[in-house]
């Protein structure tokens, strides 16, 4: 019954909403940081996720390229789609909520110690009990400075992101580039052993031949006549013999 309700009135707010209320929305979505969804979405960052839900949902009506004529209202409607799925995804929730919540810290610790230097600050903080800073949290200077820092931290970690990346991606080139060079040298290997036992029969063989014949002749060589073993005076071996 309340979605109902909710469908009429939000019906009857589009009925009134003119073609440049639309537009000026698309510039704004347009003009959002980009690693922010709760700019996107026009939301606080202590946003519940039913709040996300009914925003993206009159967002995306006022936005939608069939009901807004401004070139940017697909590029709009993308934008919020995508700052929608990275509210309701939990992983990304708390990453997101992480930050936040480390950027609120650096400006309370700046915060403190602008309080030091300023003793009636100091004093008014004290008699308060943490009303006075719960005041100052909640007004829009300090919502203003939330929104810079939160988008100080996003970028700083989305460049360590993409630095990681990189450096990632360069190891496992290094990586690859080193297999794809030890595979060449086992194929040059594996080729160079399967030549060599092709010629193993033409090796085998001239080896042969090598010991059946001897030493080969080269044409006009003189080869010096084979000495007979059988010779039976041995004359090739005597030597002169000295008489008394």
């Amino acid at each position: 019954m309340a979605d109902l309700e909710d469908d009429l009135l939000l019906k009857g707010f589009f009925a009134e909403v003119g073609e440049v209320e639309r537009d000026n929305e698309v510039l704004r979505i347009m003009s959002c940081f980009k690693l922010n969804p709760f700019e996107h979405l026009n939301l606080p960052f202590n946003s519940a996720i039913d709040d996300v839900r009914k925003q993206y949902k009159k967002l995306s009506l006022m936005v939608h390229p069939d009901k807004c004529k401004h070139p940017q209202a697909n590029e709009a409607f993308q934008a919020l789609a995508k700052a929608q799925q990275l509210l309701l995804d939990p992983q990304e929730r708390e990453y997101l909520l992480g930050q936040i919540n480390s950027a609120k810290e650096e400006l309370r610790a700046k915060r403190k110690k602008q309080l030091k230097k300023d003793n009636a600050s100091k004093i008014k903080s004290l008699v308060d009990e943490g009303k006075y800073e719960q005041q100052f949290e909640a007004s829009e200077e300090f919502q203003q400075q939330l929104k810079l820092k939160v988008r100080e931290i996003l970028t700083e970690q989305e460049w360590r992101r993409r630095k990681m990346k990189m450096r990632i991606s360069e190891e496992e080139g290094r990586l690859k580039k080193d297999e794809e060079e030890s595979k060449e040298m086992w194929k040059r290997k594996r080729e160079h052993e399967e030549q060599w036992e092709g010629t193993r029969e033409n090796r085998v063989s001239s080896w042969r031949d090598f010991m059946k014949g001897g030493k080969k002749v080269k044409k006009g060589e003189i080869r010096p006549p084979k000495l007979k073993t059988e010779d039976p005076n041995k004359s090739y071996v005597q030597r002169p013999v000295k008489r008394g």
